[in-house]
């Protein structure tokens, strides 16, 4: 009893210092910090449940198995992806999200009253401690305008985590709400109400959609006791499997593209900058389905998304063509599983997620036909349906405390239907095989978050010295930074970008363009990229090389006037005067160098050229 206790006493351990770490030596204060600790709590407590001497005989149903096809298709399309860095870290977030479901489900197990009552004192922490942080951010804000709340990210980084988080927590609040006494009562009672205060507080549109969504469903599932429905699992699986591709493949771009239609001026220049954001999401996920329709089957590969994005153009896109912003994501966790894993991805996650809540639907009627109470089967459905929600119109997944908590919850689920799943896939996969494998990908994924926290470290160094135009320092930096699991900054813009552009200040040009190249390996869509690498083959006259990449560039950006200009120039020298004009009449911004540009192409052209 006492190993079973202290398996279940290092996990919430270790899931307290993996929601509530930061680190202010690297880029994202959270992401890689959180990463490294849950991967060393996973590794700890394989070796912990190994030395105990417990067997880990793993048994596959039906759930689990599309739940390990799914993290093994993610880690496999390492192979077809552009930016392997970038998928090796995705893929590592995932098998973390499967260890700690399958941790989850052999603490309830063992203890599940120690567990949850765990899980109650890390909510309620979490809600004050993170409420102390978003009341301190608040009194520094400007008001309660739309542009100032998003200064409010408790814990989480930014405000839509932070709202998301909240709802996720909520789970746990009112889980333990319905089982103590007293003055656990009424703690977790105010802990609700706070969070629920912050949720509207924080307007997070999502959330609320998510929370009216949840609360919804729990009234339908409680009330539904009185309703003898049935319920045919394979059946319902493939039809709900079916009517989900319909909608994301044919209904969902046809809505996009209507509503696209209907506010075409919201890309406008004279349109505020409210009306711009709200009609931005659509517009990625217009280039989105532009992606999926390129790699349909298999995708572009997990966390390559950013990376494929600009493919497609940027038009339409006012931040990332007038601020230089860069998307890391799509706002909607569908559409980013769809067009990173493909339809094969795509639909092995769906499967996973249908198969536990037609699971739960199932176990919940036999609850209903025995008199028992059902109230954790309904709020663990209500939940995951409202994660659901969130997902559709935001970016959860990105986050190891959204995936620790979502998992979690996924995790008690299926300790609930576990004895209602259906069909045995593999009767047992002996233990020695899954404490090696587990042994194997977690000290792997271990590594990965080593090297990306010294990525980061080293970039924001990188980017220190290149503000004080210390160019010798920062491709020193730059280079310390680099490794096979980490080669863009969170920005998505290759660390070899940074370094080239160093060298060519310093006059290194031959090696200023060997690193433009791997930029490019790295990020081939990226219009600065390709931009400087166009200028590094003009400065070595190669001027049609030069040309090309200027075109690409212009071509993702349209309102990027550099690319026009460098065009500009070349023509001038090859006495093409006449397509100087032309590139001269596309720039949007007016600049100096473009007005002399202007005078010299006039000049020539009066003179008879």
């Amino acid at each position: 009893m006492e190993k079973n206790l202290k398996f279940i006493k290092v996990f919430l351990i270790g899931v307290a210092l993996s929601i509530f770490s930061f680190s202010p030596f690297i880029l994202d204060l959270t992401l890689t910090s959180r990463f490294i600790i849950l991967s060393a709590l996973a590794l700890l407590l394989i070796i912990l449940l190994r030395r105990s001497g417990r067997r880990l005989d793993i048994i596959i149903d039906l759930p689990l198995f599309f739940y390990l096809s799914f993290v093994a298709f993610c880690c496999l399309s390492l192979i077809w992806s552009n930016t392997r860095s970038e998928t090796l870290f995705e893929s590592s977030k995932l098998i973390l999200s499967l260890f700690v479901f399958a941790f989850t489900y052999l603490a309830l197990k063992q203890n599940s009253d120690l567990f949850t009552k765990g899980l109650f004192k890390l909510s309620i922490a979490f809600v004050f401690i993170s409420s102390v942080f978003a009341i301190w951010q608040f009194s520094r804000s400007a008001g309660l305008d739309k542009a100032s709340l998003y200064n409010i990210t408790g814990i989480n980084g930014h405000k839509n985590l932070y709202s998301s988080f909240l709802f996720l927590n909520l789970f746990f609040l009112i889980r333990a709400y319905y089982s103590v006494k007293g003055l656990e009562k009424t703690i977790s009672a105010v802990s609700i109400i706070l969070t629920l205060a912050l949720l509207i507080l924080l307007k997070t549109k999502a959330v609320w959609i998510g929370s009216i969504i949840t609360g919804l469903t729990y009234a339908i599932l409680h009330y539904s006791k009185k309703i003898n429905f049935k319920l045919n699992f394979y059946t319902s699986l493939i039809g709900c499997l079916i009517f989900a591709n319909l909608f994301f493949l044919f209904i969902l771009p046809k809505i996009v593209e209507k509503e696209l239609g209907a506010n075409t001026q919201a890309t406008s220049l004279s349109v505020n900058v409210t009306q711009k954001l709200d009609i931005e999401r659509l517009a990625l996920w217009e280039k989105t389905y532009l992606m999926i329709k390129k790699y349909p089957v298999l995708g572009v590969g997990m966390g390559n998304w950013q990376i494929h994005f600009p493919e497609n153009g940027l038009s339409g896109i006012w931040r990332a063509e007038d601020l230089n912003y860069t998307f890391q994501r799509p706002h909607n966790d569908f559409l980013w599983i769809l067009s990173e894993t493909g339809l094969v991805g795509f639909n092995l996650y769906l499967l996973f997620l249908l198969s536990i809540l037609l699971l739960l639907l199932k176990a919940l009627r036999l609850y209903y036909n025995k008199n028992k109470p059902a109230f954790e089967l309904i709020l663990c459905f209500a939940f995951i349906v409202g994660y659901c929600s969130i997902s559709f119109f935001d970016f959860p997944k990105e986050r190891i405390e959204h995936m620790i908590w979502i998992s979690i919850i996924c995790g008690t689920a299926y300790f609930y239907i576990r004895n209602n799943a259906e069909r045995i896939i593999i009767e047992k996969i002996d233990s020695n095989s899954v404490y090696t494998l587990s042994f194997i990908a977690l000290l792997f994924s271990g590594c990965i978050g080593i090297l990306r926290y010294k990525g980061e470290f080293y970039t924001r160094e990188m980017y220190n010295h290149k503000a004080l135009k210390q160019d010798a320092n920062a491709i020193r930096s730059g280079y310390k930074a680099l490794s096979f699991a980490y080669s863009i900054d969170p920005t998505s813009v290759p660390i070899n970008w940074y370094t080239a552009n160093s060298h060519a200040n310093l006059g290194n040009y031959e090696n200023a363009q060997k690193d433009f190249l791997l930029a490019l390996k790295f990020n081939p869509f990226n219009r600065n990229v390709l931009n400087d690498l166009g200028s590094s083959y003009a400065m070595g006259n190669n001027d049609e090389l030069a040309k090309k990449y200027y075109y690409e560039s212009a071509r993702i950006s349209p309102r990027f006037d550099d690319a026009k200009l460098n065009l500009t120039a070349i023509f001038i020298k090859e006495k093409h005067f006449r397509l100087a004009d032309s590139c001269l009449g596309k720039l949007l911004h007016e600049s100096e160098r473009q007005q002399n540009y202007k005078k010299m192409v006039d000049a020539f052209r009066q003179s008879g050229y």
